[in-house]
């Protein structure tokens, strides 16, 4: 067992439970695809260098500046990027323009990633995204046996609130399609016509905001389009009771930053680490979507019995040897096996003080263990002598972090007086006497029922 390992990026039980419901949208910007490479070895790019690629090409084709080409490029160093684009855009002719456009988005390299093809399997409401490119429609092609979804821009806002409220599928180009280069929305004045002048377009945000959970993917850094959003939730935030959540790299918010977004416009940060290319993001996805796998394998399958497993933080082996007995003889459920959080996870003294970052270790202990014996439940137990377990913190921590991942549902059983934390309040909660008499079995039994 290895002493370092790298904590996963934790995903909010709500958005898991959106996506479940079909209540989840995703919303997509462009550093989703900035991985993918093109023929000429640059990347798909993200703001900054689509716009200082853009200004090279007016160059290459002897465009006609209004102003000295260098104050552009320093307009774009200092991130001024939709004033910078607006004038770029002035200054390109269409034809122009639309050769652009198709060097980088149709360049023959350039093809969904496993990350588009892993987001395109998961049982999203809807997919919003800024990008002109037609890769989220390859990688729903590519997941769901060929079939093309709908796809809409501005210009179909009124077909988009229609799709919203039968609940099918599509994917909204919120800033136009290349397929449709007059939809295509680039500088200051093209958003602040869609932001202040269509209220079709308005309209169909606050109805999607205001019923729908929003994840974002794919933006960091200065990002005009991050901005245009959070200016549109601020304005509707007192309409909407869901939590809307947004991956980012750390340190992109500092705490107080973080507290006004889930305040002023219901958006909790999900942060990771933005080393090795951004490469987070893509283990971010790909968890997801087996999480979400999971729990719909799980909401598929008929059993004749299930299998409970009985955990405890501190060994009570009269409580267990009471409750074993009564789980093994009922019809509905197999009583695996008793354990404490040591066996289970098979850690000395010495590996419990030490400071190493063990849930890793943790998780695969316990990922084996339901590999081996198909665990459906896990009852803990918890007595007065459980609060005072050197380790019950970081021990039920863990259980709460982890039991999404491993699809096994927690049951807290607490025999006689015991105050639970906070963070076990929500959970499902079965209470008992400490004489454990055919009652208190009785409860246990339904306990289980109503959670399977």
């Amino acid at each position: 067992m290895s002493t370092k390992s790298k904590r996963n990026i934790l995903i909010p039980l709500d958005l898991i439970e959106a996506i479940r419901k079909q209540e989840c949208v995703l919303f997509v910007a462009s550093g989703l695809s900035s991985m993918i490479t093109r023929t000429n070895g640059k990347n798909i790019p993200g703001w900054k260098n689509f716009l200082l690629e853009l200004l090279a090409w007016c160059q290459d084709n002897r465009a006609v500046f209004n102003s000295d080409p260098n104050e552009i490029g320093d307009m774009i160093s200092k991130g001024n990027f939709l004033m910078a684009a607006q004038e770029l855009q002035e200054i390109i002719n269409p034809g122009e323009f639309t050769s652009f456009l198709n060097s980088i988005f149709r360049d023959r390299n350039v093809k969904p990633t496993q990350t588009h093809i892993s987001l395109a399997k998961i049982p999203f409401r809807a997919v919003l995204t800024t990008n002109y490119d037609a890769l989220l429609e390859g990688a729903y092609a590519i997941a769901n046996g060929g079939i093309i979804p709908n796809t809409y821009t501005q210009l179909d806002t009124n077909t988009a609130i229609n799709l919203l409220r039968k609940k099918d599928y599509f994917i909204f180009k919120m800033h136009g399609d290349i397929d449709s280069h007059k939809t295509v929305v680039l500088g200051s004045l093209g958003y602040n016509e869609l932001l202040h002048n269509n209220p079709g377009y308005l309209g169909f945000l606050e109805t999607l905001f205001t019923t729908q959970t929003v994840l974002f993917l794919g933006f960091g850094g200065s990002d005009p389009d991050l901005d245009f959003v959070l200016d549109r939730l601020s304005t509707i935030y007192s309409k909407t009771l869901n939590r809307h959540f947004i991956l980012l790299p750390e340190k992109k918010f500092n705490f107080t930053e973080k507290r006004r977004l889930l305040l002023d416009r219901r958006l909790e940060v999900i942060e990771y680490n933005s080393e090795n290319n951004h490469a987070e993001v893509d283990l971010f996805v790909q968890r997801l979507s087996r999480i979400v796998e999971k729990l719909q394998y799980r909401k598929s399958r008929k059993k004749s019995k299930y299998n409970i497993m009985l955990v405890s933080l501190y060994k009570d082996i009269e409580i267990i040897h009471k409750i074993e007995p009564v789980l093994k003889e009922s019809n509905n459920y197999n009583f695996v096996s008793w354990q404490s959080m040591d066996s289970i996870f098979n850690i000395d003294e010495e590996f419990i003080d030490s400071d190493a970052d063990n849930d890793d270790d943790y998780l695969e202990e316990l990922r084996k263990l339901k590999n081996d014996n198909d665990i459906d439940v896990l009852l803990l137990l918890l007595t007065k002598q459980s609060l005072s377990f050197k380790d019950f913190e970081s021990d039920i921590d863990f259980l709460l972090l982890k039991e999404i991942e491993i699809n096994i549902p927690v049951i807290i059983v607490t025999v006689g007086e015991v105050s639970l934390p906070l963070k076990l309040k929500n959970k499902h909660h079965i209470k008992v006497s400490k004489d454990l008499d055919s009652n208190d079995m009785d409860t246990i039994i339904e306990g289980i029922r109503n959670v399977l």
